[in-house]
C-alpha cells in the first residue's frame, strides 16, 4: 500500500512538471508572437507646426519591428473631420483641390521611399512650402504604404501607416474663434451624472486645442465635483464641431436631491480666447428614488396586510 502511494506521488510530480513546462512554453510562444506582430511604428504619430515660430519642416522616424525587409512609399492625403465625431474622412484629389484647409499641395519629402531592414530605424524630413501656403490652418495625413523590398521573399505585410500633420500658416490672417454649442450631463433620467458632454464649435480658420474645467454645484451652492476638460489635448478643426466627453470627480459624500448647476470654462488658441456656459439639471443625488418608492409601497402593503390580520383577530 505504501509503495503504491509512493508510485502515485511520483506520477503526480511528473504530470505537474510536464504541465508547468507546457504553460511556460505557451507563454514564451505568445510573447514571441506578440513581438513579431509589432509591425512598423512611426514617431511622431501627430505633429503640429506653427510657421510663425517653427521651421517649415519636421522629421518622421520609422522603425521596422518585423523580421523581414520592407519598403515604405510615402505620400500625402487630405482629410476632414466628420461632424460631432472623432473619425476622419479622407478626401479624393478632386475634393481636396476645393477644400481650403487641405495641406497636400504644399508638402514634399526628402525621400519618398525608405528601405528598412529588420530592426532598422530611419528618419525622413517632411518639407512645407511656407511661401506658397495660404492663410489659416491646414492638415493632412502622411501615409507610408508598407511592402516588401525588391528581391525579398514574399511576406504577409500589407498596410498603410498614417501620421497626422497640422500646420498653421503665418500670413497675419489667421483667425482664432470658437464657442460652446452644447453642454449637458450624460445621465439616465434623474440619476446623478459623472460625465458631461461638450460640443465645441471652431468658427475660426485655424485648428485650436481647447482646455478648461468643469465644476458642479449642489442645490445649496456647494462645489461637489470637478473635472479637467480635454486632458488628451484633442484638436478642434476649423469650421467644425467636435464632441468632448469629460468625467468629473465627486468630492461630496452626501449628495442631496434637487437642482444642480454645472459650469464649463474654456480657453484656447495663441491669443488665449475664453468662453464659458452653465447648465442646470435635476438629480436625485445619492438617493435612489425608484428603489425608495418601491420600498415605501412594500411597507404600505405590508402595513395594510398586518392591519387586516389584526382586525380579524380582534373581531
Amino acid at each position: 500500500m505504501i509503495k503504491e502511494l509512493k508510485i502515485g506521488n511520483w506520477k503526480l510530480k511528473i504530470f505537474l512538471l510536464i504541465l508547468f513546462s507546457l504553460i511556460l512554453s505557451l507563454k514564451s510562444a505568445s510573447v514571441a508572437l506578440a513581438q513579431e506582430q509589432k509591425g512598423i511604428t512611426v514617431i511622431p504619430s501627430i505633429a503640429h507646426v506653427d510657421l510663425a515660430t517653427d521651421p517649415p519642416e519636421y522629421e518622421l522616424t520609422y522603425v521596422n519591428n518585423t523580421t523581414a525587409d520592407i519598403t515604405l512609399n510615402l505620400s500625402v492625403q487630405d482629410f476632414t473631420e466628420l461632424e460631432d465625431s472623432y473619425k476622419l474622412a479622407f478626401l479624393t484629389p478632386q475634393d481636396a483641390a476645393n477644400y481650403k484647409y487641405s495641406l497636400s499641395s504644399w508638402i514634399s519629402f526628402e525621400n519618398p521611399q525608405l528601405q528598412l531592414s529588420p530592426g532598422e530605424k530611419k528618419s525622413v524630413k517632411v518639407f512645407i512650402d511656407k511661401n506658397r501656403i495660404t492663410k489659416g490652418g491646414h492638415y493632412a495625413s502622411i501615409l507610408a504604404e508598407i511592402g516588401p523590398s525588391a528581391g525579398a521573399k514574399a511576406i504577409n505585410i500589407k498596410g498603410i501607416l498614417s501620421s497626422l500633420l497640422f500646420v498653421r500658416a503665418s500670413t497675419g490672417l489667421e483667425v482664432e474663434e470658437g464657442k460652446i454649442s452644447d453642454f449637458m450631463p450624460l445621465k439616465d433620467n434623474i440619476e446623478y451624472p459623472d460625465t458631461y458632454l461638450v460640443r465645441f464649435e471652431n468658427t475660426g480658420n485655424v485648428f485650436v486645442t481647447p482646455y478648461g474645467l468643469i465644476q458642479v454645484y449642489d442645490p445649496l451652492g456647494n462645489l461637489v465635483a470637478k473635472g479637467v476638460f480635454n486632458e488628451n489635448s484633442l484638436d478642434s478643426l476649423p469650421e467644425s464641431i467636435r464632441r468632448y466627453n469629460t468625467t468629473v470627480q465627486t468630492y461630496q459624500k452626501v449628495l442631496l436631491p434637487g437642482f444642480y448647476t454645472a459650469t464649463v470654462s474654456l480657453h484656447f488658441g495663441k491669443t488665449n480666447k475664453k468662453t464659458s456656459t452653465t447648465v442646470k439639471f435635476f438629480s436625485q443625488g445619492m438617493f435612489d428614488f425608484p428603489k425608495i418608492g418601491l420600498g415605501l409601497i412594500l411597507i404600505l402593503l405590508a402595513s395594510l396586510y398586518l392591519h387586516k390580520r389584526l382586525s380579524r383577530k380582534s373581531s
